[in-house]
């Protein structure tokens, strides 16, 4: 009788384990989550170069994902619900949702199959793709709290000089300055990437706006020809330069990188390959739309030519990880203009014509969720 107690007794113990089992999970970090999907997915880990990764495969048969392999580009699309990620082999950089993440060990490609590091699955997909999570994922709020300021060249770099010996990056540093007090003062965390009259590499830049996870960045700069004629103002995004104007003004603004100290430029069909090109194709929306905002409002403040929105390939808007321009204020090499450069009412008439559009564009962002809707 004692014997078949305690057998009993043991029975309604496993059976009790096995329901806390089931109700917690096997990992404690997330009690409240089932997460029977991890744990099977668990078994089937494959050490690569001595770390943890999954066969991409078997994750998303198992989490019930849809996805898409594209050939040329080697960049795997996951989709469930309301949610995308794009993975791309060797890349350290994934898009979730559209927004850029960084991951320690990269996906690969192994013994003829793509394999994702586990540490992102649990991380990051898990909580994406399974659908019992008490708390879902969310998508970031559309709003715009953080802006990078950059005066171009600086230092050893004196940028364009005008032919009254007026320096480039005199003026810009003191428009910068201005359009920082200006946005200040409407509640927005401005940031620049030098506030003295200092060398910073065009990589360092763009690393001062990741770094601060800017919302966007605007690369001030005064415009130079070999003509004297020229006038205006104009803005940039990232892109293939659309003229000859265009990639003469690209030229001259990249000069600044045979004053940096090992830096090496990578060719740009080597970049076209990765995932930088997608998160430039995510901005260039937004960098349109703020270049755009930006003329409109410089026109009816200046009145100054408008000389439009254009495309350029400049390094100092190729690294950012969020929308980014480029404005030229006028022509330095013009001598009304540089007259005008050198009045300091002038310089805060370009600060407010920025500010005025910056101001507009963050309401038409924020309206429309990221111009979504």
């Amino acid at each position: 009788m004692r014997v078949a107690a305690f057998k009993k007794y043991l029975a309604v113990i496993f059976l009790l384990l096995i329901f806390i089992f089931m109700v917690c999970g096997c990992a404690v970090r997330r009690p409240l989550i089932m997460r029977r999907p991890l744990c099977s997915l668990r078994k089937e880990i494959v050490k690569i170069n001595r770390e943890d990764y999954l066969p991409a495969s078997l994750m998303c048969e198992v989490y019930g994902i849809d996805w898409q392999w594209d050939t040329i580009s080697h960049q795997l699309i996951l989709e469930k619900d309301d949610h995308t990620v794009i993975l791309q082999g060797d890349s350290r950089i994934i898009l979730l949702d559209g927004e850029p993440f960084f991951v320690e060990n990269p996906p690969l490609f192994y013994k003829g199959g793509f394999f994702i590091p586990f540490s992102l699955v649990e991380d990051k997909l898990d909580r994406i793709f399974y659908c019992q999570y008490l708390l879902p994922y969310r998508k970031p709020i559309y709003q715009i709290d953080t802006i990078v300021i950059d005066p171009g060249h600086g230092g050893k770099d004196p940028g364009a000089i005008g032919r009254g010996g007026l320096y480039e990056k005199d003026v810009v540093l003191d428009i910068s300055k201005r359009l920082k007090k200006n946005l200040e003062e409407h509640g927005i965390r401005v940031i620049l990437t030098r506030d003295s009259d200092k060398f910073v590499s065009l990589w360092r830049r763009a690393d001062i706006a990741n770094k601060n996870k800017a919302d966007f960045f605007i690369s001030i700069h005064a415009n130079a020809s070999r003509s004297r004629w020229p006038s205006g103002f104009e803005v940039y995004y990232l892109s293939e330069a659309c003229d000859d104007n265009a990639r003469a003004v690209q030229a001259a603004e990249n000069a600044s990188l045979d004053l940096e100290t090992g830096f090496t430029v990578k060719p740009s069909n080597h970049l076209k390959a990765t995932l930088w090109d997608i998160i430039n194709t995510e901005n260039r929306v937004e960098s349109i739309e703020l270049a755009t905002v930006l003329c409109e409002s410089m026109e009816e403040t200046l009145g100054s030519r408008n000389r439009g929105v254009k495309s350029a390939l400049f390094y100092v808007l190729k690294g950012v990880r969020a929308p980014a321009v480029l404005v030229e204020v006028a022509f330095i090499s013009n001598k009304q203009e540089e007259s005008k450069l050198r009045s300091a009412s002038y310089r805060q008439r370009i600060a407010d014509a920025l500010a005025t559009g910056i101001l507009r564009y963050k309401r038409r962002y924020e309206l429309t969720e990221g111009f979504t809707n």
